[in-house]
């Protein structure tokens, strides 16, 4: 895993535009923000390849598609947010195509205007196959969210310099049909354990990207938050509905998100009105 970080961060120094790393020996170039970030991504993920969570099918798009996820942080975290948006986990045709969170393809390829190579899982189940860029497959959610974004923020430029879009925990689980697992249906003590190490992790992210304000996406994050919130008194936790149409009653979400940023104050945010 070192190796594969070390040449993520080599290729992103050397990526048109990019930003000097402090990699070498020389102590003129300081660590650029955004692969601070990585480095604790990198760091659970670490921890996490050591379990047996019981589920034949785990994809870690942060690594096998680490390219393209480093270049969205790259673009979109160069320091810290005033508002972070926290999903639960890669849905199996957004961020787990191409690592991008809730990343829906036509988001990620048009709006974004990202490119990057994207490897192989592991373990690949057929009826789960990784096409990165290829995917023909919106994923519902991203399209939901992202969508959402674009419109109230004016752009994803202007969201961006508030505002930051995070997933929880980077694992995707598949059963032995391709069933989707999310980190809430994993069995017995191993769904406590997985959420436990990514709450140690996201707080470190949490202290790098100093937000004011987090919006957790969906019951599942916003139940793993609640003492976090108490401890964090100075950070506004919020929940926001999860955006997927399986999700009970969430008809008409994007006019309820709407509402939801207005009525929480958080228009300013998205806009770069603060």
């Amino acid at each position: 895993m070192l190796r594969a970080r070390l040449e993520a961060q080599l290729k992103a120094n050397t990526s048109p535009g990019a930003e000097n790393r402090g990699v070498g020996v020389s102590g003129h170039f300081s660590q650029p923000f955004w692969s601070k970030f990585y480095d604790i991504e990198c760091e659970l993920n670490d921890e996490l390849r050591g379990l047996d969570v019981n589920v034949p099918y785990i994809y870690n798009p942060v690594e096998y598609a680490g390219d393209l996820h480093c270049a969205y942080l790259r673009k979109y975290l160069k320091g810290p947010k005033a508002l972070m948006f926290v999903g639960m986990n890669p849905g199996p045709n957004g961020m787990g195509q191409n690592g991008v969170p809730f990343g829906n393809i036509k988001t990620v390829k048009e709006l974004m205007g990202l490119e990057g190579s994207v490897q192989q899982p592991l373990k690949v189940h057929p009826k789960r196959p990784v096409t990165g860029l290829g995917c023909t497959i919106e994923e519902p959610s991203g399209e939901r969210f992202w969508g959402v974004l674009n419109k109230l923020s004016g752009g994803l430029d202007v969201f961006s310099v508030n505002c930051f879009m995070h997933n929880f925990c980077p694992l995707a689980f598949f059963d032995a049909s391709g069933k989707n697992i999310t980190p809430g249906e994993l069995k017995g003590d191993k769904k406590n354990l997985v959420r436990d190490i990514c709450l140690k992790y996201f707080e470190k992210e949490l202290q790098l990207v100093n937000p004011s304000i987090v919006v957790a996406v969906g019951t599942y994050v916003d139940d793993c938050f609640k003492n976090l919130s108490k401890q964090y008194k100075d950070i506004r936790f919020l929940k926001l509905a999860h955006p997927s149409p399986r999700s009970l009653n969430n008809t008409n979400w994007p006019e309820k998100a709407e509402i939801f940023f207005k009525e929480n104050d958080l228009m300013k945010y998205l806009r770069n009105e603060i």
